[in-house]
């Protein structure tokens, strides 16, 4: 980033609007030129907060009060959005650290590289050869929905920082870090950011605590709407129910306390050398009364709360009343300033590189411009001169000659031409013109069979989708009994049903059958036309879909036949369970979404299953071929019973009539499965059971 002499950093968190105004001094110290703190209507966390309308309007409301014409800005991102893993570098030359780093973020980051912005730190302290690299990432679609509040409010930042590295760089300038390690703890509204600091380094973790959780507890315990319960939280001081509202807390207290030590039993236990002397408390969080006491007795260690910026040094007619009020909230906008200022320890940046390109071409676009002028007009001149020379040129040489074929062409320029030097080089003119036409004419030749050969390369790009599918389905599919799942052949499969006995009678064998496999592609799996009028037979009611919108994919139906007496339970526990389950795997290319169990009916009974069509709908099955569904002539309740065949199983001669046949109808969504979906399918137990025939 290039150097500035005044730079703004700027921090929008979801309480408020936090920016700092900064330029260097001679004497070291940070000469403030200007500060504000804007505070949201309602914090942006709050369930009817309209998070987009209140950051544009403290952005709005910011630039209103302070002119950032030519004046860099330095902007923060969230550290729970933010990815930070630390690791030790082998001992290797400077030149070679670019490279090991670029293979260790490869190994840490769990992305595609294409998906993410990252840069990394290198720590190492003096007198020591080793090296620690931090390695700082985030997801590229994260921080382009964070910059486009920026990009709407007209502002170009110069530098994007992880705040609780901004943390640590205001800590390590402003004197916060003793020479033992300092634990900084900046609480927020929705998170915590841990950073456990040293001159030489760092290490953090977000614990997802933070403000609003002690609100939470207010609203459920005194059921109160989030916005009063924040105000009782703020004076909880000075209420007559002190008492009641922070007995109420304590288990908001109890909790932080317990992430906190388990956070820094981890760094100890991987850092044995390292001596934890004391906690530096941030965020507006700390001014809730007794917070500072309770984390100081169960921490064990020394809690201290920052009255001033060390380092900072008013200008004349500078307003720090803001500041000294809300000083607990500004480390982070104070250790943007720094890093634009060039006197960070931490100089990452995770700036897309698109965007800080864009942001040096139109600072340098004026004068692109004029000297684009220049080259204009001077490139003018020479084809007004050109244009000049030619038209005399002409005046004094006759017509082009014609050349007939390609060969005269070449005989021509091979031979050389004749004539005065103007003839000679209108020779060679028409000689090349000649043969660049009959290249035109042989390079378009073939055009039509390439695009043929493409279209067909195109139909084998997702060949190994149906394989994969395929595969998904046979290991949903129940295992039977151990003696019919081992029999691999007809001889063996009948073998063990007569040597089963009872155990393995018709009605309690494990199986599914899959009659029929259909499916079909849909540009559009979200239209609602897709699955119209479609009634899942378990009963169930949690058939949700991930979100999405205008996912492609294709609809698929099944059609299956069972032998087991649970019938819908079986199915519903057994096989549609295990399919939602496979079907919803991370990182496969495809997954399923929806999936219902539509129909089911014994194949020919006199009393038919749950959701069996009534048996005027049914043709008639003789013994030893399965008739056509539907194909028959429909016949009246007695008519089914008196007329009703045996259906035999082709492979053990066993009746099969009261075998359920029944219909699973699912979607296969043509992308990788939704970050938000991937916790709750494996929090997600087995399928809803129904109710058995």
């Amino acid at each position: 980033m290039a150097s500035a002499q005044m730079v703004w950093g700027l921090d929008v968190g979801k309480c408020a609007l936090k920016a700092i105004k900064l330029r260097a001094a001679p004497d070291g110290n940070l000469e403030l030129l200007a500060v504000d703190y804007i505070e949201h209507e309602q914090i942006l966390s709050q369930p009817d907060a309209d998070s987009e309308a209140l950051i544009a309007t403290a952005l709005e409301t910011f630039l209103s009060r302070n002119d950032i014409t030519d004046t860099p800005v330095v902007v923060a991102v969230p550290g729970h959005h933010t990815l930070a893993r630390f690791s030790k570098l082998p001992p290797v030359e400077a030149k070679k650290i670019a490279e090991i780093v670029r293979y260790e973020a490869e190994q840490q980051i769990p992305f595609d590289m294409d998906e993410v912005i990252w840069d990394y730190q290198t720590f190492q302290e003096e007198d020591t050869p080793d090296i620690e690299v931090g390695i700082f990432a985030m997801k590229r679609d994260l921080i382009r929905d964070y910059l486009l509040h920026y990009e709407h409010a007209g502002i170009e930042p110069a530098a994007v920082q992880s705040a609780p590295l901004a943390v640590y760089n205001c800590a390590h300038l402003d004197g916060m870090i003793s020479d033992q390690t300092t634990v900084l703890l900046d609480i927020g509204a929705e998170n915590t950011d841990l950073i456990v600091a040293s001159a030489h380094g760092l290490w953090t973790r977000t614990i997802p605590l933070g403000g609003n959780s002690f609100t939470d507890t207010l609203v459920k315990a005194f059921k109160l709407s989030f916005g009063k319960a924040e105000s009782l939280k703020r004076s909880a001081a000075t209420s007559k129910y002190a008492r009641q509202i922070f007995q109420t807390m304590r288990p908001v207290f109890a909790d932080l306390v317990q992430e906190l030590q388990r956070s820094l039993g981890f760094y100890t236990s991987t850092h044995r050398d390292a001596e934890l002397s004391k906690v530096v408390g941030l965020g507006n969080a700390f001014k809730l009364p007794g917070l500072q006491k309770y984390l100081q007795q169960n921490l064990g260690m020394n809690v201290d709360r920052p009255e001033k910026f060390n380092k900072l040094v008013p200008a004349e007619g500078t307003k720090v009343s803001v500041l000294k009020e809300e000083l607990l909230s500004f480390s982070v906008a104070y250790g943007l300033a720094v890093q634009g200022l060039k006197q960070s320890k931490i100089i990452t940046n995770l700036l897309p590189p698109e965007i800080a390109r864009g942001v040096v071409w139109r600072r340098k676009r004026p004068f692109l411009g004029a000297a684009a002028a220049c080259l204009l007009l001077a490139a003018g001149a020479i084809w007004a001169r050109q244009v000049i020379d030619i038209g005399e040129l002409n005046k004094n040489l006759g017509d082009p000659p014609v050349i007939a074929s390609a060969e005269d062409a070449n005989r021509l320029i091979n031979q050389g031409a004749s004539g005065t030097p103007g003839d000679q080089a209108r020779q060679i003119l028409a000689a090349a013109q000649k043969l660049r036409q009959e290249y035109n004419a042989v390079s378009g030749q073939g055009s039509d069979e390439l695009r043929n050969i493409e279209d067909i390369l195109k139909l084998q790009q997702d060949r190994g989708l149906w394989n994969d599918l395929l595969k998904l389905i046979h290991d949903a599919l129940p295992t039977p009994q151990p003696p019919l799942a081992d029999a691999d052949t007809t001889e063996a499969y009948r073998a063990a049903v007569e040597a089963g006995g009872d155990a393995l009678k018709r009605s309690e064998r494990r199986q599914i059958f899959i009659e029929r496999f259909s499916s079909r592609f849909e540009p559009n799996l979200d239209d609602e036309a897709v699955f119209e009028g479609i009634v899942d037979l378990a009963g169930e009611t949690d058939v949700e879909e991930f979100e999405g919108e205008n996912r492609y994919g294709f609809k698929v139906e099944l059609t299956c036949r069972t032998p087991h007496h649970g019938r819908v339970a079986f199915v519903t526990n057994e096989f549609k369970a295990k399919l939602r389950e496979l079907g919803r795997v991370p990182e496969r290319g495809f997954y399923i979404n929806r999936i219902w169990l539509t129909r089911g009916e014994v194949l020919l009974s006199s009393a038919p299953g749950p959701g069996a069509r009534p048996p005027a709908t049914r043709a008639p099955r003789t013994r030893g071929r399965r008739g056509g569904r539907g194909g028959g002539t429909p016949r009246g309740p007695q008519q089914n019973t008196q007329a009703a065949q045996e259906i035999v199983d082709p492979v053990t001669d066993e009746v099969m009539n009261a075998d359920w046949e029944f219909d699973v109808v699912f979607d296969i969504v043509l992308e990788d499965l939704p970050e938000s979906a991937q916790e709750e399918n494996a929090d997600e137990g087995g399928g809803t059971g129904g109710d058995e025939d």
